[in-house]
């Protein structure tokens, strides 16, 4: 099946335990979870006069060519998905290139790892004249039936309409599935952390993050990843995050930013390690956007 996004496929290093004997002072000492400074903006002025307060939001990936009109009978898809308010979305731009109007639309997903469903029935502009483009929402739920897939974060798609029906594969951007309580408290993280086998960690490297620790604290919040705690060492910013997928697994992150140097270092445990690659995938696209 033709998947239209490409899959990074970063090569592991060995797991360093990076926190070593300082786990501890996540308890104590000068530890902080320092917010960023903010600085004041012409949206914020417009909100003010408004009556209204501009919210940071989750990272949308761009729109794709999910199905193309040649492979769609002249139905053209292109789409991304958002989540917003707890709420994952799957976004829709439909186009109709061929000589005839589209109606009948309908979707199913297929089983996949995080039981990605369907919440209402699909609704697009029907009919839809030829030379028409149309852009609809269709909520989705993780209620559905899990089945493994290769990577994680793939879906297969079906999607009808009165001329045929049509199948294509897109990959979920894996911080779709950031709960918004993602937060544990301090000392779970620390007892957690020490509970879970170094087996279970994997290190990778975020290259050319032109973001210094602030700036990361504030981007991976905007994407349900929380600080747990802050604390420099020898100069280097230790942050430690946590966050937790829609399926109720635990992600505990360390990251190693070293002021001036772009290379950031990502140290990942969790009781399922499988999910570590889209993992440093999310990070790697949010903290380059």
């Amino acid at each position: 099946m033709d998947i239209s996004s490409t899959t990074i496929n970063p090569t592991p290093t060995p797991a360093i335990d990076l926190l070593g004997g300082g786990l501890d002072s996540l308890l104590g000492g000068d530890v902080s979870v320092t917010a960023p400074a903010t600085t004041q903006s012409t949206t914020g002025l417009l909100g003010d006069i408004f009556g209204f307060t501009p919210t940071p939001s989750m990272y949308i990936a761009p729109k794709v060519n999910w199905l193309p009109a040649d492979k769609g009978k002249g139905m053209d898809i292109w789409g991304t998905f958002s989540r917003k308010n707890g709420q994952i979305s799957m976004d829709f731009t439909f186009t109709n290139k061929a000589m005839q109007p589209m109606m009948g639309f309908a979707i199913q997903l297929n089983k996949n790892s995080f039981g990605l469903n369907p919440a209402r029935p699909l609704q697009v502009l029907s009919p839809l004249a030829p030379g028409v483009s149309h852009e609809c929402s269709l909520a989705l739920g993780t209620t559905g039936a899990v089945q493994r897939m290769e990577p994680l974060n793939n879906l297969q798609v079906a999607i009808k309409n009165n001329i045929d029906v049509f199948y294509f594969a897109c990959l979920v951007p894996m911080n779709m599935y950031f709960v918004e309580d993602g937060q544990m408290d301090k000392r779970v993280f620390l007892s957690t952390w020490k509970d879970i086998p170094a087996q279970n960690e994997v290190q990778f490297t975020l290259t050319n993050v032109q973001c210094n620790a602030d700036a990361i604290v504030m981007k991976m919040q905007q994407n349900n990843v929380f600080t747990i705690a802050k604390r420099n060492v020898e100069g280097q910013d230790m942050l430690y995050q946590s966050l937790k997928l829609t399926n109720n697994i635990w992600v505990l992150n360390e990251l190693k930013v070293q002021p001036g140097n772009p290379n950031v270092t990502l140290s990942l445990k969790s009781r399922a390690p499988d999910v570590a690659p889209q993992i440093f995938q999310a990070y790697d696209v949010i903290l380059h956007n």
